[in-house]
């Protein structure tokens, strides 16, 4: 959501107080903003345009971690490093705070990080204060536990879009990465949520299966969208591979897990399999626009600060704006902006070099007629 985009809109933002854009290509819809959030939105755009470290506006979207312990132990995830921060599950009461003091200008939160956040017992009741608060709710699950109570709970919050990460139509290519995972067992939750949804006929959440494609996968393909089809979810998507996601790049894994077709690449490869960097790096405003908020109350400027490098204060125990505008964000934004390759987590992110906007490669808007 850049500042072009937000100029474009600025008739429906006015005088419809709503706003229609995507997140990770799956459609979302705000509506009834209020005159805070849409102001807002304006100042935010300042620091999507113009290279000056102050902070204009506050965020407009938040990444926060219910849970920083999952049940899988999927290759170079940060969740299974004694070194990662916030390896337990956010209490209510600390999600509860941060709603309440950064809640006013946000339209959207990202429900989830390192862990698996339907773990969290009180996942469902975060979703619905948030909804109360009219901002929307997009989460992502490996969907490997889900009892017919749960699917009621997740059904009945209100949850605006759910993730599911199901990468392979076999067990085989699906655990080469997810390691710990059942791919039957995924595919019986996954009936049990539409079913769920038809029950009370419901169309939230709006189910998105999707697929990392990897070398042991991209044969399965057409298979995936044709199990998509069949499971009768409401959009299919295929995210690129990358081996940062432990917050450095990996050249030996790269060559073992990066697509065979290069349409299905995320970055050009050097011989080496290194990206190559020619490609540019991405023009990130994260530090103005998104606080990642961790299991144990931390704000920090990024999910890949899972060492937290440079932590900004713990909303336990500061207000929001404190955090947000005091000295130590202040701090990180001025250095950020002459060079941002002085934090660790940053130099080596995924989102540089890539030869695509994002991380989404295709998606397919499903329609099933009843």
């Amino acid at each position: 959501m850049n500042s072009r985009f937000l100029f474009n809109n600025f008739f429906s933002l006015v005088f419809k107080r709503q706003l229609e854009f995507e997140f990770d290509k799956i459609p979302m819809k705000a509506v009834a903003l209020s005159r805070r959030q849409r102001s807002n939105l304006f100042k935010i755009a300042l620091n999507r345009l113009l290279p000056i470290s102050q902070a204009f506006g506050r965020p407009y979207m938040a990444h926060i971690s219910p849970s920083g312990l999952c049940d899988l132990s999927c290759l170079n995830c940060p969740t299974k490093d004694m070194r990662t921060r916030g390896r337990k599950f956010m209490p209510f009461d600390t999600f509860r705070k941060f709603i309440d003091e950064a809640g006013d200008t946000l339209l959207y939160v990202i429900l989830w990080s390192w862990g698996e956040p339907l773990l969290n017992p009180d996942f469902p009741r975060m979703v619905e204060y948030a909804a109360r608060r009219n901002i929307l709710t997009v989460s992502s699950t490996n969907l490997n536990r889900l009892s017919v109570d749960q699917a009621r709970d997740l059904v009945s919050s209100g949850l605006d879009k759910l993730i599911i990460a199901v990468d392979g139509t076999t067990q085989e290519s699906y655990e080469k990465y997810r390691k710990g995972g059942d791919l039957r067992r995924i595919v019986e939750n996954i009936k049990l949520l539409v079913a769920e949804k038809k029950r009370v006929g419901a169309k939230k959440p709006f189910l998105n299966l999707r697929m990392v494609v990897s070398r042991e996968n991209e044969h399965e393909i057409e298979d995936f969208r044709r199990m998509g089809r069949e499971l009768k979810v409401d959009m299919i998507s295929f995210k690129a591979f990358s081996t940062r996601q432990a917050g450095y790049e990996n050249p030996e894994m790269d060559r073992c897990f990066a697509p065979e077709m290069e349409k299905y690449r995320w970055y050009q490869y050097r011989k080496n399999f290194r990206a190559d960097r020619r490609m540019g790096k991405y023009w990130c405003r994260f530090p103005w626009t998104k606080p990642t908020l961790f299991a144990d109350g931390t704000i920090i400027t990024c999910e890949y600060d899972f060492h937290y490098e440079y932590p900004l204060g713990n909303i336990n125990q500061q207000s929001f704006d404190d955090i947000w505008f005091g000295d130590k964000a202040k701090k990180f934004r001025r250095i950020f902006q002459k060079n941002r390759d002085a934090f660790a987590f940053c130099q080596d992110c995924v989102y540089d070099y890539t030869l695509i906007d994002g991380c989404i490669l295709e998606r397919e808007l499903l329609h099933h007629e009843e």
